[in-house]
């Protein structure tokens, strides 16, 4: 007995167990409280991680961190996985929200992408490459700046419900192609100014 209550004894010293908890491992009332850093074996199953008041929350590990969400049945809803070259999400809809949570600033889905900015700005020096139509009402250049319109292999054509207006307030305005130029007016006219070009009107 003497041996065993001195071995308790000990236990509770070396680890640290007091009224609320053991050492940095703190239960109460809301739930479990950490100080410090804490190293997890195992998967982590809870409901909420909250850091100290004005303390950051930083999660680390020598592979990856990956943050699951699962139903009432238990099938995986959503993924978010942090490795060490890319970041993956895996989920139904992804999107990115303002400070206040009132606007959608970027979302994705597998029909679309949505961006809710003003202003989208491409800022590579080769520009931007779309592999299927894009819709915008509106297509500007950087001040100073040439703004370029290309369709290396096929056609380029640029279309509107209520007319599309190109305007250099500034410059030349410049349109080359390989074969034929062609202007189609549907109920309108079509301005012949143009010299060295085939243009067409079309009923």
């Amino acid at each position: 007995m003497i041996v065993n209550l001195a071995l308790t004894v000990w236990i509770v010293k070396v680890m640290n167990f007091t009224v609320d908890g053991m050492g940095n491992l703190q239960v109460n009332g809301q739930g479990i409280r950490l100080e410090g850093i804490s190293e997890f074996l195992l998967p982590l199953y809870v409901k909420e991680i909250q850091s100290r008041r004005a303390s950051p929350l930083v999660v680390r590990s020598d592979r990856n961190v990956t943050v699951n969400a699962r139903n009432d049945q238990g099938q995986l809803t959503g993924q978010l996985t942090v490795g060490p070259d890319s970041v993956e999400a895996r989920c139904q809809r992804f999107e990115v929200r303002s400070r206040d949570g009132g606007k959608v600033l970027f979302s994705v889905d597998e029909k679309k992408i949505s961006i809710g900015t003003d202003t989208v700005r491409v800022t590579g020096s080769d520009g931007e490459v779309f592999g299927h139509s894009v819709e915008t009402p509106h297509i500007q250049a950087d001040a100073y700046q040439d703004l370029k319109l290309e369709s290396p292999t096929r056609a380029l054509t640029m279309e509107a419900p209520r007319g599309v207006e190109v305007t250099a307030a500034r410059g030349k305005l410049k349109a080359a192609c390989r074969k034929d130029l062609e202007l189609q007016s549907t109920e309108g006219e079509t301005d012949r100014s143009l010299r060295g070009r085939r243009l067409w009107r079309r009923s």
